[in-house]
């Protein structure tokens, strides 16, 4: 073979080589069986390069021939392909029905689900960012057996009860520990997005709880945000607007005047009794009282809700950073109520080396909640004879009222009709003079009140209540809250299997409380029914956790095991003030009051806790299940002698389907489990409850001290709550069905 022959294939080899390693473009679709797959991860397998899915399932991704794509997606079995000549590439992934094999969040650590003993539930962040509530608790009602969650007020983004199956304590509240990213924070649901959201775990009974110790007693919600991915930077925008409207369209006993002159002209009642007189007057003057706002339609009203989120999410192998913001504002079905709601939240996870692991996590809140500044009962009574203000129709036809009741009275000389006839509409009690006090005084643009058109049966007003006006035009009440809270975290593989991790953070929940009934609210004019009651509480934590992880599978044994210190300080600071008698016509300043009208208390607390914990997790051909774990807990609260409390917990599971002897098809799973374990409660005690405090009050000098408030008490120790659950696990049609059963 000559020089130039061998010239020629090197160049065509070099030629080939290079047609070879050169990158296209490959573009397809990837759907399930129900169609295409919004955010389904592409990634090229042994490099950084990958992209997700758009909103139609579409993909585009630069490889070379050879290579191979890995398309993923979470609850579906990922699939591999390896790129040839194709430029087109569409994927149906599957329903990964080995759910037993789910990673489950328990305490500082987690578990596959078909190891879990306890009773242990989870929802998915799709399912609650699926459900258009203002909060993540009231996206959670139903969803959950065995927890209760109960919106007692109706107010928008009030906190509900959430009870975690029964009452722990007969004194203190039922409101369980919320964890979110393994840092238990003071703050409740209300301030975690559920946008944010990835998933989200309850554990139940005594035996999961008690790794949490006294904390855990009302039950444990394990919060998992969404982290950043690597790959190509996404970016996600969500909105929604609702329109809600009271459930009940009309409520059968609050009829306008007119419907209750008609109603009383009807079979339903008889009036062959009633003074003829008498009669005629109270039905002429309901059939013909002018501008009649009905209080049902003023008082009631349609609720707007609208939300916006927007996401980042991307990164690199090495550092992955997650970000959100989002914004609710919600207008009540009642006047005066409404919640406005801002939400900002950091992620970033970091592989600083092959053995040492970063993170760092913030999360922002800011709620406003407007609440109605009366009773509804109180408001629901008032009667709609009248407009909301007066008009100059409704002045005359008082005025005019009060005419007749007076011409009723002469030509009957009060025989057959209430004694109160001989009494003028403006007969009585009427306030001090700041409002008109007399309806012939009365001028457009005044508010009505109840006593305008008769009081006592002399007319058609039934009470000397005020009207709905003055209860909304001088009163207001509203909270605001402001919560911060950081974390950070650095985890150390020490040997395979075998790694360090040490969390540092503090949470700062700053709560303003405010309240303002004003002397012109009350009829009468009352100004010891007046109040000005403001509170600012600041609550911070700040907590140092360290933690041993070990987890090994050797053949047929599955270990686990964590051990753990745990510091945390708890600070609460602030000063409520409640003051009577509130000044008319000045500014709302408590400077402005009289000294004996105003109470001013100043918080000033701290709680120390100091724990130790460890638990021990065993599996054995994934059949004969074992956990146990125990905690030591130190409070301050409590009595000298008393102050340590430690808590146990064992739970045991059989997976019977997985013997040889189990062979029905039918059943994919039966699983029997047990667990008992202890929990201590501090939710009954005040910071100082075992000391001896003396109680304050105002002497000829000042400030003085006199008889303790309560008795010391060093053997002041914890109320602890021991429980029992069994359980049993069953599954149907490759576990497409799932049944669990808990007692």
């Amino acid at each position: 073979m000559n020089l130039r022959t061998k010239l020629v294939m090197v160049v065509a080899l070099l030629v080939n080589i290079q047609l070879f390693a050169q990158k296209k473009s490959v573009t397809g679709t990837v759907s399930d069986a129900n169609g295409p797959i919004p955010g389904a991860n592409v990634v090229v397998v042994n490099t950084t390069r990958g992209t997700q899915t758009d909103f139609d399932g579409n993909f585009s991704i630069d490889v070379s021939n050879g290579e191979q794509i890995r398309f993923s997606y979470i609850g579906y079995a990922p699939q591999i392909v390896t790129v040839t000549d194709q430029t087109i590439i569409n994927i149906t992934l599957l329903e990964d029905t080995s759910q037993l094999d789910e990673v489950v969040v328990v305490g500082y650590g987690t578990r596959k689900k078909s190891h879990l003993t306890g009773a242990v539930a989870k929802v998915g962040g799709a399912e609650v960012a699926g459900i258009q509530a203002a909060r993540v608790d009231d996206a959670l009602a139903g969803k959950l057996p065995g927890v209760l969650i109960q919106n007692q007020s109706g107010e928008p983004g009030a906190d509900p009860k959430i009870q975690v199956r029964a009452a722990s304590s007969l004194s203190g509240d039922s409101n369980p520990l919320i964890v979110v990213d393994g840092y238990p924070i003071s703050g409740s649901l209300a301030t975690v997005n559920p946008n944010d959201i990835e998933s989200l775990e309850v554990l139940k009974d005594a035996a999961s709880a008690a790794i949490y110790g006294s904390r855990g007693a009302n039950g444990v919600i394990l919060v998992t945000t969404k982290k950043g991915r690597s790959g190509k930077a996404s970016f996600s925008y969500n909105t929604y607007t609702s329109i809600s409207s009271k459930y009940v369209k009309d409520i059968e006993m609050l009829k306008t005047a007119g419907e209750w002159a008609e109603e009383l002209q009807t079979d339903a009642y008889d009036l062959s009794e009633v003074d003829p007189g008498l009669l005629a007057y109270r039905l002429n003057a309901y059939e013909n009282a002018p501008d009649v706002v009905s209080m049902e339609d003023w008082l009631f009203q349609n609720g707007t809700t609208t939300s916006h989120d927007f996401s980042f999410s991307g990164g690199s192998e090495d550092v992955k950073a997650f970000a959100s913001l989002g914004y609710l504002n919600t207008k009540g079905i009642v006047r005066g109520q409404g919640f406005e709601r801002y939400n900002a939240r950091l992620n970033i996870d970091a592989n600083l080396n092959e053995k040492l692991k970063a993170g760092l996590s913030f999360n922002g809140f800011y709620g406003h909640q407007d609440i109605v500044p009366h009773d509804m009962r109180d408001l629901l009574r008032a009667y709609s004879i009248s407009p909301i203000y007066h008009t100059e129709a409704s002045i005359a036809f008082v005025q005019q009222l009060d005419a007749q009741r007076q011409a009723l009275f002469d030509s009957t000389g009060g025989v057959g009709i209430p004694g109160a006839f001989a009494d003028s509409f403006d007969a009585g009690y009427r306030g001090t003079g700041n409002i008109t006090s007399s309806i012939y005084d009365l001028q457009p643009g005044d508010i009505a009140h109840d006593w305008h058109y008769g009081r006592s049966q002399n007319g058609i007003g039934g009470t000397g209540d005020s009207g709905p006006a003055a209860k909304f035009d001088y009163a207001r009440r509203y909270q605001r809250t402001y919560f911060a809270n950081a974390s950070s975290f650095l985890q150390y593989e020490i040997l395979e299997g075998l790694n360090i991790k040490t969390v540092l953070g503090a949470d700062v929940r700053d709560t303003e409380n405010y309240y303002y009934q004003g002397t012109l609210a009350d009829s009468r004019e009352r100004s010891n029914q007046s109040d000005l009651d403001i509170s600012n509480v600041k609550r911070s934590t700040v907590l140092s956790e360290t933690t041993l992880n070990y987890a090994k599978i050797i053949g047929k044994h599955d270990i686990s095991a964590v051990a753990g210190l745990e510091f945390q300080n708890t600070y609460w600071k602030g000063i409520s003030s409640q003051g009577t008698n509130v000044p008319i016509g000045l500014p709302l300043n408590y400077n402005l009051f009289a000294p004996e009208d105003v109470i001013t208390t100043e918080i000033d607390q701290t709680v120390n806790r100091r724990s130790i914990f460890g638990r021990v997790n065993y599996a054995f051909d994934n059949k004969y299940l074992f956990s146990v774990s125990i905690r030591r807990d130190g409070d301050s609260r409590f009595g000298a002698n008393k102050k340590y409390a430690t808590f146990p917990a064992v739970s045991v599971g059989w997976n019977v389907h997985n013997e040889n002897f189990w062979k029905s098809e039918a059943w994919s799973l039966f699983k029997l489990r047990f667990s008992k374990g202890s929990l201590g409660t501090t939710s009954f005690l005040g910071p100082y409850d075992a000391l001896s405090l003396l109680g304050t009050g105002p002497t000829a000098y000042g400030s003085g001290f006199f008889i303790p408030t309560n008795v010391a008490n060093d053997d002041l120790t914890w109320q602890t709550n021991t429980e029992t659950n069994y359980g049993v696990d069953l599954g149907f049609a490759n576990n497409r069905i799932r049944l669990s059963v808990d007692y």
